[in-house]
């Protein structure tokens, strides 16, 4: 419709009922007489019935529309203020701008809702939404929220519905943080006005407050009296008031407010497990040194592979009530640690607090004693692999050096048919018994269990690692995987006590030979010719001399031997401390437990990188034993390899060997029947399996070592 016709039709009508009360002369139209009144004289303002003959029609809003662009906000009628707070409103009233028909867009537009809503008005000019910046343009006026012409009633926002209006508002610019509130605690039950303020709402951080937001701190207390009456007196809360109030100095990290902890958006309910996580992490921003030693610790780690029973900051430390250790209504003041503690470990008594959850044993002058003995085994971890990471190397060369010796000659002489994959079967017969079943039985088990220990072991120590996490939950959990860990060190305990309970009988049968176990030539025990066979072996290493021969037992093995017991006295008394740390409690002071954890950890180190390295090499990797040397596996080996391996039996073995007939019974030194195809298979294949599982974890302890 042309715009002299629209407002002929807009004006007309008013000017005959204005002419009829004499209100303007006859043939003055209304819209002059209105010009007249902005000159000084009277004024009569359009009605809601004026505003409806135009805004009452979509239809004639879109004919009248220049780009035929009519939102449905712009139809209007009685009966879309009837029932709201506007109802008996006059448009005028709000639309102030608009004087004559028809009016500009924009007249319509300038709504001034601080003629009625004045303090209102002030605190949401004071307020984020409030008008901002060089142009003083609102980030949000009043319409952005409320609502054009269908403006709820206050009572209206704490319904449900009313909630879930105010989100849809609110999502318009704040999409995200809707979203994310969504899926928390909140969820559908508090409105955002309730944290945020209705009007005056602040920036989060606020500047006013140093970026400390007591703001948002104050509204959670509404809620959570308890929670905020211990807040406000522990020394987060009393620090960031006077933080906040610039009563005290801020240095470079603020007090901790609920939001610290909490988070804004997406609050979690306090008994969801990932939550407890979040929150450690949390304390960890703010509390760098005391995190790197929370990680550091058995509480630490088992948190980080996912443990839920495991201690957390705020089991310790409690959540809204946190003071220093200094302040007597601490829980972990010296007067309330014991208290604090039995609430994971019931049973605690005596020395058990003196157990320190934050000791750092690289720290010489706090903690010496942990020092010294975190050296220790540093020293003992780094000498054991470089020392017999060397001897290795220089063996592998030598044997590679030899075996492209004699090479051609070698291949000449070789036996015709397939060469045995288990080493110990090389050569033909005959054969003769090396182990008997029960030490075959004992080293099975100490396969198992060693390898049920790393597995279950390494995602405590390495939790720090991406592939932690993973492993831990492959093995059911951290709760399954401490059971099987546990259950195998039962069972490291009850093989050593079978294997001692053996020896034993075997000392009070051979009464006469003890003395041999000690110093004769097949004896396990180090002696000196055992230091002169060392000393040998590096000359050989060197082409400096011949190869020492070997009695019943090398150096070599010795080591292995010992090594053994000694790990399962180190780390198994250190384990049982930890599993039972309220029994050792009661004998044992609490700084104990801090030493058990370092020789537990760095022995189990020591153990895993030496098995997986320097005995792989010599059951597996040797160039003259690839790919696997079974004979603990079948307890027998050929004459040609115990005159190569051990050549002071072999000669002995061989001037016996054709005297007796092969017997079934594993008898040592005994000739043996040849095994069977599938031992020779079996035990190959086991090998190469396990050879390749040490492989794998040694990448992961390599892999978690750079964390």
């Amino acid at each position: 419709m042309p715009a002299a016709a629209l407002a002929a039709l807009l004006v007309a009508p008013r000017t005959a009922r204005a002419q009829r009360r004499g209100e303007v002369a006859p043939g003055q139209d209304s819209g002059s007489a209105r010009g007249a009144k902005n000159t000084g004289v009277a004024r009569q303002f359009p009605s809601g019935a004026d505003c409806e003959r135009c805004h009452g029609s979509r239809e004639f809003l879109l004919s009248a529309a220049s780009d035929r662009n009519v939102g449905a906000g712009l139809v209007v009628t009685r009966a879309t203020l009837s029932g709201g707070p506007h109802a008996h409103v006059a448009c005028s009233d709000c639309h102030t701008g608009v004087t004559f028909f028809p009016h500009e867009p924009e007249a319509a537009r300038r709504v001034v809702c601080g003629r009625c809503h004045a303090a209102q008005d002030s605190a949401w000019r004071r307020g984020v939404h409030g008008p901002h910046g060089p142009s003083a343009a609102p980030r949000a006026d009043c319409v952005a929220c409320h609502g054009g012409h269908e403006v709820a009633r206050a009572g209206f926002l704490p319904t449900a519905a009313g909630r879930a209006e105010m989100r849809r508002a609110c999502g318009k610019c704040h999409a995200a943080q809707v979203a994310t509130s969504q899926r928390d605690v909140h969820a559908d039950t508090i409105a955002c006005t309730r944290c945020h303020g209705s009007h005056a709402m602040r920036p989060v951080p606020d500047e006013a407050t140093h970026r400390i937001d007591v703001g948002l701190a104050r509204a959670c207390s509404q809620c959570h009296p308890a929670e905020a009456a211990s807040y406000w007196r522990d020394v987060h809360g009393t620090t960031a008031a006077r933080q906040a109030a610039s009563a005290a100095v801020l240095g470079a990290d603020t007090a901790a407010t609920c939001i610290s902890c909490h988070g804004e958006h997406g609050i979690r309910r306090a008994d969801d497990p990932t939550w407890r996580f979040a929150v450690a992490g949390a304390c960890t921003r703010c509390h760098a040194a005391y995190g790197r030693t929370y990680r550091d610790s058995y509480h630490g780690q088992a948190s980080g592979v996912g443990s839920t029973r495991a201690a957390k900051c705020a089991d310790c430390h409690t959540p809204h009530n946190v003071r220093p250790a200094s302040d007597p209504a601490s829980s972990v003041s010296p007067g309330n640690e014991l208290t604090t503690c039995r609430g994971c470990h019931s049973a605690a008594r005596g020395k058990f607090a003196g157990y320190q959850p934050h000791a750092n044993p690289r720290d010489r002058r706090r903690y010496p004693v942990l020092f010294a003995v975190w050296l220790f085994m540093n020293a003992v971890l780094s000498g054991t692999m470089l020392v017999w990471g060397a001897h290795t190397l220089l063996w592998y060369r030598r044997t590679l050096l030899d075996r492209r010796a004699r090479g051609a000659e070698a291949a000449r002489h070789a036996p015709a048919g397939p060469t045995p994959m288990d080493s110990a079967l090389r050569g033909g017969g005959p054969f003769v018994w090396r182990f008997n079943l029960l030490f075959r039985v004992v080293h099975a088990l100490i396969v198992a269990t060693f390898f049920v220990l790393v597995v279950t072991g390494l995602p405590l120590r390495f939790s720090c690692a991406a592939w932690a996490p993973g492993l831990m939950r492959l093995l059911g959990g951290a709760t399954r995987a401490g059971v099987a860990h546990r259950t195998a060190g039962m069972f490291v305990f009850g093989y050593f006590a079978l294997y001692a309970a053996y020896v034993s009988w075997r000392g009070w049968r051979r009464r006469g030979r003890v003395r041999d176990w000690f110093t004769g030539p097949d004896s396990i025990v180090f002696r000196p010719q055992d230091l002169r066979d060392a000393l040998a072996m590096v000359r050989w290493f060197l082409g400096r001399g011949p190869q020492p021969r070997f009695g019943r037992y090398s150096y070599m093995e010795k080591f292995d031997y010992f090594a053994e017991l000694w790990g399962v006295g180190a780390i198994g008394f250190t384990g049982l401390m930890l599993w039972q740390p309220e029994f050792f409690g009661r004998f044992f002071p609490g700084i104990l437990f801090n030493v058990a954890i370092i020789v537990h950890s760095y022995e189990a180190m020591i153990a895993t990188a030496f098995i997986f390295t320097i005995h792989f090499f010599n059951v597996h990797l040797r160039p003259d034993k690839w790919p696997v040397d079974a004979v603990m596996f079948t307890g027998r080996a050929t004459l040609h390899y115990m005159e190569e391996e051990h050549p002071l039996v072999g000669e002995r073995l061989r001037e016996r060997i054709g005297a007796a007939a092969p017997s079934a019974a594993a008898v040592v030194d005994e000739p043996a029947p040849p095994p069977a195809k599938w031992m020779n298979v079996a035990g190959a294949a086991g090998g190469l399996v396990l050879l390749g599982i040490g492989l794998v974890l040694i990448g992961l302890i390599l892999w978690g070592s750079l964390c």
